[in-house]
Formats: structure tokens, C-alpha cells, sequence
């Protein structure tokens, strides 16, 4: 699939980044926190949406599990956004999230906007229908 063929609400476009200092520090000494056992996300309000993912040293020295950390918590965000309320979110990985799939990582994502009160509920999904 290629990327133009995505549907514009799950595309997140460089407006959809925080990327300044002073956004971040706003963030953290502003924002309300909730923790997983692998994630820790923050969220203040705002007009629109906007995510920003940190991943230091911290996490790992290696390069390679850094990046792909940002890259399992970015994915969970352009899945979730049409359903993520207008606001500015920081995600932050735990050591514990190098273990997790894709999909766990996106279901401890969602379960953290749904503790901060971010997550609209799920838009009518069809369900399948098993015949008698």
C-alpha cells in the first residue's frame, strides 16, 4: 500500500507533531499523567490535536530499539487519531514496551487516552453475525 493511498484521517501530517521545547516542558509540568506498564502518556487540553513521542537514552542506548519504540507508539497514534479528542499528548516509552507487538502496543496506547479521558468511543464497528 502506498502511503498516498491512505485515508486522510489516518495520515498524520508534520502539523499533527509537537516539536518545540517550550510545548514539551508545558506539557510535563501542565499535563495529567497515566501510566502502563510499558507506556506513559500525558495530555493537556488544547484546540487541536497534537502528539509528540520521547525516547532518550534512557529507554536504551542502542539506536535501533530507540527508533523502534517511536515507531510502535507513532503507529498506535495515526490508528487512534479519528477517535482522539482535540488535545496535546506526550507519549513516553518504559523499557517493557521492546517485548510488545504492534497490536499491544496500540491496545496499552488506547487504554491510556481512555484513563485521560482523550478517546471518543469506538465508531460503529459491523459486527459479524454467526447464522443459527
Amino acid at each position: 500500500m502506498h502511503p498516498s493511498d491512505t485515508p486522510e484521517r489516518l495520515r498524520l501530517r508534520k502539523t499533527d507533531k509537537l516539536v518545540l521545547k517550550a510545548q514539551f516542558e508545558r506539557l510535563r509540568s501542565a499535563g495529567v499523567k497515566a501510566a502502563g506498564p510499558a507506556i506513559v502518556a500525558v495530555r493537556a487540553d488544547a484546540e487541536r490535536f497534537k502528539c509528540a513521542v520521547i525516547c532518550g537514552k534512557k529507554y536504551s542506548l542502542l539506536a535501533v530499539k530507540r527508533n523502534r519504540a517511536r515507531r510502535l507508539l507513532w503507529e498506535s497514534v495515526r490508528l487512534l487519531k479519528p477517535q482522539i479528542l482535540p488535545c496535546h499528548l506526550l507519549l513516553i516509552p518504559r523499557r517493557r514496551l521492546a517485548d510488545y507487538t504492534g497490536p499491544e502496543a496500540t491496545r496499552e496506547v488506547a487504554g491510556l487516552l481512555r484513563k485521560l479521558g482523550i478517546l471518543k468511543p469506538a465508531e460503529n464497528v459491523p459486527v459479524s453475525r454467526q447464522e443459527p
